[in-house]
C-alpha cells in the first residue's frame, strides 16, 4: 500500500469521525432538551437520576471529544508525514522522469544504431553482391584466359606446322631455283653450241645484242622501284656492330626531337612547366639552384588566388587582335542592359589537335593555329613578367620551357604545338632545345612520385594516377623502380567525364525550369553572363557539395546573378519564379543528379583499370582540379578503399601537371649536369606499354590463300610486317631490329614505309584504323642485294628509325615525334 492510499484511508476515517461527532452533539442537545422537559415534569428524584445519566452522557461525550482531538492530532501528524513523503515522492518522481528521459534518449540512440547497423548490413550485402559479381567476372576471365591459352597453344601448333610447311616450301623453292639455274646453265650451253653452229653456217647475226636488250628491259622495270623484302631477325654476329661509329650519312625527314641528342644549354637558370589545357591552363616555375622551391602562379588577369585560368580568348570585331584572355574573356558581370551583341569568346581550340571527329569539334571564327599562338603569346607575356620579377632574369634564353601535351596526340600535333610556341615568341628558333615536351599523365605521375614516401612504398610498389580535369579524366598505372624511375604497366585509359560536364548538367537543369528557348537566347546573346552564372554555381554549389548534408541547397537568385535572363523567360514561367522572389532552389538531390552520371563513369574507369592490372595497386593518387571535389573523393573511397590501401589527394592537385612538368625539366637539366661526360640522359619514365602495333610495308611472293585481287602482275603481294605489337612493354631507348633486302639488285633505293594501328594484328597497310607514320629512304649505289639492318627505337619523346647497309656500312636515320607510343 503506497502513501496516497494510506492518506486516502485516514482522510475517510477522519470524515466518518467528524460526522459521528456531529451526530453525538446533536444527540446531546436533544438529550438536554428532553432533560429540561423531564425536569419540569418529573420529581426531584427522577431528575437526579436523569442528571446522573446526563453526566454519564457528558463524560461519554467528553471522551469522544478527547478521542476526536487525539484523532485530529494523529491526522495532523499523519498529514505532516504524508506531506514529507509526498515531497520525497515528488523528488523521486522527478528523478524517475529524468531517468526515463535518459532512457528514451538511449532508446532513440539505440534505434539509430540499429538503423545504422541495418544500413551497414545493406551496404555490406551490396558490397558482397559486387564482390560476388567481381568473382564471377574473375572466374569468367580465368576461363577466357584458359580458352585463350588453349587457342594460343593451338595457334603455336598451327604456327609450328606452318613454319615446317614454309621450311619445306623454302627448301622446295630453293630446289626449284637450283633447278632453274641448272636449266638456265644447260640452256646457255645449248645456246652456245647453237650459236657456234649458226656462226659457222650463217655468220654472226647479232643475237648477243638481242639478249642484252631483253635483260635491259627487265632491269629498267626494277631500277626505279624501292621495294624491300623481309629476310629475318638480326643475327647475333651482326648485332655486335657499333652503328654509331659507322654513321657516314644521315637522311632526316621531319623534325628530329630525340633527347639523346640534346646538349642542354648550361646557362639555363629557370625551368617553367606549362600546362596548356583545353579548358584551363596554368604554369609553375623554379630556379635550378633551388629545385625544391617550385612556385605555381596564382595571379591572373581579373582574378587572384586560382592556380589556373580559363583557356579562352576575346577578340575584337575583326578577330585580329586579342582584347582579353583567361577568366575576363569568358565571364561577364551581370547587367540588365540589352547591349549590342559582342563577339563570342573563342574557346576549346586545343581540341583541334586531338583525334576528334569533325562533328565534335567547336566552330571557330578564326584558324585554330592562330588561336593557339595568340593564347600562348598572352600567357607567355605573363610568364616572362613573373620570371623577370621573381628572379631578375631579362632574357628568356635562360629559361627551359616544358610543355605538357595529351597522351593521345599524334606526332603532327606536337610539331604544330612547337610551331605555335615559336610564333608566340617563347623560343627563338623552331628547333630550339629551350622547349621540351612531356605527356600530361607522365607529368602528373612525376609530381605524385614525391608523395610515395609518405606511405612507405618500396621499390616495386604499384600506384595509379587519376587525373581529373575539366574536360577529360585520364588514368595511368605505374611501378616505382630503382633510381626514381617509373615503369608503365598498363595501357592508359581515359574518357570525357571532367568537371565541365557537371556544368552542362546545371544548364540542362535550368532548361527544364526556364525553358530551352530562354537558355538558348541567353547563350547566344549574353554568353559572358551565362558563364558568370555557371561560375557562381561552381563557387557556391558544385565545390561545396560533399554528399553528406541532405539539407544542402544552393539558391540561384536570377535578378542578382543573371537579370537579363528574365527578358527571355515566358510569362507563365516568370509568374512562377516571381512567386518565389526570383530564386531557384537547387536542392541536394538536384545537385547529386548532376554529379552522379559523371562520377559513375570515373568509377567505371578506375574499376576497369584495376581489373586490367595484374599487380596489387598500393595507392591511388587523385590529381587535377576536379579531384578537389569532396563528393568525388568520398565516392571513390567508398568504392575502392577495401581494395586499395591508400587513396590520396596531394597538395595543390590542380597544379599537379604544371608542377610535374617543372620537375621533369629539372630531371633533364640535372641528368645532363651529372652525365655531361658521355651525354647520357637519365629519364624519369623508364618504360611504357605500347598503345599501337607498329610495322613496315614489305613485298613478298604471292602464295595460295592470299587475296587474288592483291596479286601484282609479276606475282608479288604487299603486306604489313609487324615489328612490335600493341600491349608490349618497352623500355625507353629499346630497339627492335630485323633485316630486309631490296627485291631486285638493280634497285637504286629502298624505302621503309612505317605504319601503326590500334589493332593487335594486321596483314595489310590499307586496313581500317591503319595510320601512316613516315618513311625512311635508303640509297643503293651498288647493284647488289644488300642486307639492310633496320632498327626501330622507342625514345623518351619519339620514335627513331634507322637503317644500316651491312654491305657498305652506310647509316640512315629519321625521328618521328610521337609522344605517347
Amino acid at each position: 500500500m503506497n502513501l496516497l492510499e494510506k492518506f486516502e484511508k485516514l482522510n475517510n476515517r477522519l470524515t466518518n469521525l467528524l460526522e459521528e461527532n456531529k451526530g453525538l452533539k446533536q444527540q446531546y442537545e436533544n438529550l438536554q432538551q428532553e432533560n429540561q422537559e423531564l425536569k419540569e415534569k418529573l420529581d426531584e428524584r427522577n431528575y437526579k437520576n436523569l442528571q446522573e445519566e446526563n453526566n454519564k452522557l457528558k463524560e461519554n461525550l467528553d471522551e469522544k471529544d478527547r478521542q476526536f482531538l487525539n484523532l485530529e492530532k494523529q491526522k495532523n501528524k499523519q498529514l505532516e508525514i504524508i506531506s514529507q513523503n509526498l515531497e520525497e515522492f515528488k523528488r523521486k518522481y522527478k528523478n524517475l522522469q529524468e531517468e526515463n528521459k535518459k532512457l528514451n534518449e538511449g532508446d532513440k540512440q539505440f534505434r539509430q544504431h540499429i538503423l545504422n547497423l541495418e544500413r551497414q548490413h545493406k551496404n555490406l550485402k551490396e558490397e558482397n553482391k559486387k564482390l560476388n559479381e567481381r568473382e564471377r567476372q574473375f572466374r569468367q576471365r580465368i576461363l577466357n584466359l584458359e580458352k585463350q591459352k588453349s587457342e594460343e597453344l593451338e595457334l603455336k601448333r598451327q604456327n609450328k606446322n606452318l613454319q615446317e610447311e614454309i621450311k619445306r616450301l623454302n627448301e622446295k623453292d630453293k630446289q626449284s631455283q637450283q633447278r632453274i639455274l641448272n636449266l638456265e646453265k644447260q640452256k646457255s650451253e645449248e645456246l652456245e653450241i647453237i650459236s657456234q653452229n649458226l656462226e659457222k653456217a650463217l655468220g654472226k647475226l647479232g643475237l648477243d645484242e638481242l639478249d642484252e636488250k631483253n635483260e635491259s628491259l627487265n632491269d629498267d622495270y626494277y631500277k626505279d622501284k624501292d621495294y624491300i623484302h623481309y629476310l629475318g631477325p638480326e643475327k647475333s654476329e651482326e648485332s655486335s656492330k657499333d652503328e654509331s661509329n659507322q654513321t657516314q650519312r644521315t637522311e632526316r625527314r621531319g623534325y628530329s626531337h630525340s633527347e639523346n641528342e640534346i646538349s642542354f644549354n648550361e646557362n639555363f637558370r629557370v625551368v617553367v612547366g606549362l600546362d596548356f589545357g583545353a579548358t584551363y591552363s596554368g604554369f609553375s616555375y623554379c630556379h635550378v639552384s633551388i629545385p625544391k622551391e617550385i612556385c605555381t602562379n596564382d595571379q591572373w588577369p581579373g582574378e587572384l588566388g586560382n592556380l589556373k585560368t580559363n583557356t579562352v580568348l576575346q577578340y575584337d570585331y575583326e578577330y585580329n587582335n586579342v582584347e582579353s584572355w583567361g577568366f575576363p574573356a569568358l565571364s561577364k558581370r551581370p547587367s540588365r542592359r540589352m547591349r549590342i551583341k559582342d563577339n563570342k569568346p573563342v574557346e576549346l581550340f586545343k581540341l583541334y589537335l586531338g583525334n576528334l571527329s569533325s562533328n565534335l569539334l567547336p566552330s571557330l571564327p578564326v584558324d585554330y593555329k592562330k588561336t593557339i599562338t595568340d593564347y600562348l603569346r598572352e600567357i607567355g607575356k605573363l610568364i616572362k613578367e613573373t620570371i623577370a620579377t621573381r628572379y631578375s632574369i631579362d632574357s628568356f634564353d635562360n629559361v627551359l620551357l616544358v610543355l605538357t601535351v595529351p597522351a593521345e596526340w599524334s606526332s603532327n600535333s606536337v610539331y604544330i604545338m612547337r610551331e605555335c610556341v615559336h610564333k608566340a615568341e617563347l623560343i627563338g628558333e623552331r628547333d630550339s632545345k629551350n622547349l621540351q615536351f612531356t605527356t600530361e599523365p607522365e607529368a602528373v605521375a612525376i609530381y605524385c612520385m614525391d608523395k610515395l614516401r609518405e606511405f612507405d612504398l618500396t621499390i616495386g610498389s604499384t600506384f595509379m594516377v587519376v587525373d581529373c580535369g575539366g574536360g577529360t579524366v585520364d588514368l595511368t598505372t605505374r611501378k616505382l623502380l630503382d633510381n626514381n624511375m617509373l615503369s608503365e604497366i598498363t595501357e592508359r585509359a581515359g574518357d570525357f567525364c571532367g568537371s565541365t560536364f557537371i556544368d552542362r548538367e546545371f544548364i540542362n537543369f535550368l532548361r527544364r525550369i526556364l525553358g530551352s528557348r530562354a537558355i538558348n537566347l541567353f547563350r547566344e546573346n549574353n554568353y559572358g553572363q551565362l558563364q558568370y552564372m555557371v561560375h557562381k554555381f561552381c563557387q557556391r554549389g558544385k565545390l561545396p557539395f560533399t554528399g553528406d548534408d541532405t539539407e544542402f541547397c544552393y539558391e540561384l537568385d536570377i535578378k542578382d546573378t543573371a537579370p537579363i535572363l528574365l527578358q527571355y523567360i515566358s510569362e507563365d514561367v516568370k509568374e512562377k519564379i516571381e512567386e518565389n522572389d526570383w530564386i531557384i532552389e537547387i536542392r541536394f538531390d538536384d545537385i547529386k543528379q548532376m554529379f552522379d552520371p559523371i562520377v559513375n563513369r570515373i568509377l567505371h574507369l578506375i574499376r576497369a583499370q584495376l581489373e586490367n592490372t595484374r599487380e596489387t595497386c598500393s595507392t591511388i593518387f587523385l590529381a587535377g582540379g576536379f579531384s578537389e571535389s569532396k563528393y568525388l573523393q568520398r565516392r571513390i573511397k567508398q568504392e575502392f578503399q577495401h581494395i586499395v590501401p591508400n587513396i590520396y589527394v596531394p597538395s595543390q592537385p590542380t597544379a599537379a601537371t604544371s608542377r610535374g612538368a617543372a620537375l621533369y625539366g629539372l630531371s633533364l637539366k640535372n641528368s645532363v649536369r651529372n652525365n655531361s661526360a658521355n651525354n647520357i640522359m637519365t629519364y624519369v619514365i623508364s618504360s611504357r606499354i605500347l598503345k599501337y602495333t607498329y610495322g613496315i610495308q614489305q613485298i613478298t611472293y604471292w602464295m595460295e590463300g592470299d587475296p587474288i585481287e592483291r596479286k601484282t602482275p609479276d606475282g608479288y603481294i604487299f603486306k604489313f610486317h609487324c615489328l612490335v605489337r600493341r600491349g608490349t612493354k618497352v623500355e625507353v631507348n629499346q630497339k627492335f631490329k630485323c633485316i630486309f633486302t631490296p627485291l631486285s639488285p638493280v634497285q637504286k633505293r629502298a624505302s621503309f614505309k612505317i605504319y601503326y594501328t590500334r589493332e593487335y594484328d594486321a596483314k595489310y597497310c590499307d586496313e581500317p584504323n591503319m595510320e601512316y607514320l613516315g618513311i625512311l629512304a635508303v640509297l643503293l649505289p651498288d647493284p647488289t642485294l644488300d642486307k639492310l639492318l633496320f632498327a626501330f627505337t622507342f625514345e623518351n619523346m619519339g620514335i627513331n628509325a634507322s637503317v644500316m647497309n651491312q654491305e657498305n656500312g652506310k647509316f640512315y636515320m629519321t625521328t618521328f615525334e610521337l609522344d605517347d607510343y
